[in-house]
């Protein structure tokens, strides 16, 4: 989280209310820096579940380019938040929860929303209501989304999610090692996805056949394909699944991925099991 401290600025605006000169004034602002840094480190030491964050820009909903550092309106939210803003704690945990500007981690958003509610944000306080008892089963042996262990031949195939705020669910897919976040999508008849995430998840474009789709621009040329293996979440392993590819598309998990697991939602929340 160093990279989103943000603290360079505040140290040396206060090396100068200080009125502290050269040198000592560089090591004031190193100091004062560090220590921002440390205390975000702390508040967020506690989520193993999660990689480092990585960043991208407003119109990257794909994830394909990350940022080397946070948009600015991420830092400016991110910066917010830490000042004790309740209305952009509980912005900071939407962009956590949706991987808008940051990469998901549903364990810093259900920190940022807790924050955010104790901070007096009714939106939150209805989100932290709603996810206390969801919380609950998510402590059970059957494993949730990161939760879950791969390597215990005894696990179930289980995914659990919850939706966003816009009501949608999303949920990891790896291909050949490469994962990318999609959109559980019941009315896409496959897995789809674009050009550039084919690409990126090592999938080739030879031996695909041809095929159509209607999609919200019109009716579209795709390639389709059997890719050998798929894992939805952490948890969901699928063989031979079709997907289509379209020259451009957000990630979407569809039926040929759906039709093969019991779904289930209800109240914000949606199991997916074998």
């Amino acid at each position: 989280m160093s990279s989103q401290c943000g603290t360079v600025r505040v140290a040396e605006k206060a090396s100068r209310k200080l009125y502290v000169p050269g040198v000592w004034r560089g090591l004031l602002v190193a100091l004062l820096a560090g220590i921002g840094c440390a205390l975000s480190s702390v508040a967020y030491a506690q989520f193993q579940g999660c990689e480092e964050d990585v960043y991208f820009a407003p119109g990257d909903v794909d994830g394909l380019h990350p940022l080397s550092t946070p948009d600015s309106a991420f830092s400016k939210t991110h910066k917010a938040a830490m000042r004790g803003s309740a209305l952009e704690q509980r912005n900071l945990a939407v962009s956590y929860e949706s991987g808008y500007l940051v990469s998901r981690c549903f364990e810093i958003a259900a920190y940022w929303y807790q924050r955010a509610a104790k901070g007096g944000d009714e939106v939150a306080k209805k989100w932290v209501e709603h996810d206390n008892p969801l919380a609950k089963l998510r402590a059970l042996p059957e494993c949730s989304e990161s939760a879950c262990n791969l390597d215990s031949a005894d696990m179930p195939q289980f995914l659990s999610l919850i939706a966003d705020s816009r009501g949608h669910f999303h949920s990891s897919l790896t291909i050949n090692g490469v994962t990318v976040v999609g959109v559980i999508d019941t009315g896409a008849s496959t897995v789809a996805m674009s050009v550039a995430t084919a690409n990126l998840m090592r999938i080739p474009l030879a031996g695909s056949t041809l095929g159509r789709s209607q999609t919200a621009n019109g009716n579209v040329g795709t390639l389709n394909k059997v890719v050998p293996s798929i894992r939805v979440g952490n948890s969901i392993i699928l063989d031979n699944v079709e997907i289509a590819i379209l020259p451009n598309t957000p990630t979407l998990i569809g039926m040929s991925v759906l039709r093969r697991l019991k779904v289930s939602a209800a109240g914000g929340q949606m199991v997916l099991s074998r």
